[in-house]
């Protein structure tokens, strides 16, 4: 029954070359599971026999997922689903998530799966007075994979976006205080920064362990729902529909990255026109993503904001040196 099951999930990822993953005796960290790409890929991770550990910002819809995860889950533990608050939004919050995560691991290993993220309509701060997009997307997964880095099995996976091609650092300015603050000016810069985090990261993985990154494409989520009105929303949703694939063929990347053979490092997407499209395979990212010096300046930077340089970091954050 369970390798049926496996089998199935498979296909619906237009997997029909790839044996099933068998994920029993693995546990799984997945932020972002709560709804779309994050929830599909707790979904066939819970199918394929994973032990899944989900920080979630909204506990009643974590438990509504959980129920469902553990109706699906092939896992032989006897708590196959375990939920930690985490808003990603408040370093604060990072800082006990991984105390949690690390108290329910109790000397265990887990791979890392970074997807939750956010898109906001207007400019807006996190708790520490970062730029929301900046701080949500970049800043607090950074500080949550690496003080999590010890306990890593095998694999961290960073969601990012091929948007990212379109970044410009700042480092004058990086949260936009002072310069025009735009959706794709934001979110670009953003994504930007979790590629440069992610190249550095990978020279500094522990041994044995290895980070991917991946570009999920164009998907229907929640994300979309990002003008601040609610009738533009629903009209996005229903032009995106037709085109963009759905929550499911977005995951496809994201386990992909997790479970098959890569060389480290790697940047994962959609193999259609422009990677909006596709079934999963390596991609090229940009020549800024690929810039180690300025990836360098960026995560020293990246360390200071979130304190893990030893200081805690500025009201407000600061800008890099």
């Amino acid at each position: 029954m369970a390798d049926t099951v496996a089998g199935e999930a498979v296909e619906a990822l237009g997997w029909e070359h790839l044996v099933p993953p068998d994920l029993r005796g693995r546990t799984v960290v997945v932020t972002g599971a709560s709804d779309g790409i994050g929830r599909e890929s707790a979904l066939h991770l819970a199918r394929w026999g994973a032990r899944l550990v989900l920080p979630v910002r909204d506990r009643a819809k974590g438990e509504r997922v959980r129920a469902r995860l553990l109706r699906e889950s092939t896992a032989p533990a006897a708590d196959p689903v375990r939920l930690v608050d985490l808003d990603l939004a408040d370093l604060g919050s990072v800082r006990r998530a991984v105390g949690d995560i690390r108290g329910l691991l109790d000397g265990e290993r887990a791979d890392l799966v970074n997807v939750a993220g956010v898109v906001s309509p207007g400019r807006r701060e996190t708790v520490d007075g970062f730029e929301l997009m900046l701080g949500v997307n970049a800043l607090a997964p950074m500080l949550l994979t690496e003080s999590l880095l010890p306990v890593v099995r095998e694999r961290v996976v960073l969601v990012t976006s091929h948007a990212h091609t379109s970044g410009r650092m700042d480092h004058e300015d990086p949260h936009f205080r002072r310069t025009r603050w735009t959706l794709p000016r934001a979110y670009s810069r953003a994504k930007l920064t979790a590629m440069l985090w992610g190249l550095d990261l990978g020279a500094r993985m522990p041994a044995g362990t290895q980070v991917q990154l991946t570009h999920p494409g164009w998907v229907v989520t929640n994300l979309q729902n990002a003008s601040g009105d609610a009738r533009v929303d629903r009209l996005v949703t229903a032009a995106s529909r037709p085109l963009a694939m759905t929550a499911a063929q977005g995951a496809a990347a994201v386990l992909f990255s997790l479970t098959q053979p890569l060389p480290p490092g790697s940047y994962v997407g959609p193999d259609g026109w422009q990677h909006l499209r596709g079934r999963p395979t390596l991609i090229r990212r940009s020549e800024r993503a690929l810039d180690r010096r300025e990836a360098a300046r960026t995560v020293a930077w990246m360390r200071r904001e979130v304190g893990l340089d030893g200081d805690a970091p500025a009201p407000g954050g600061r800008g890099p040196a």
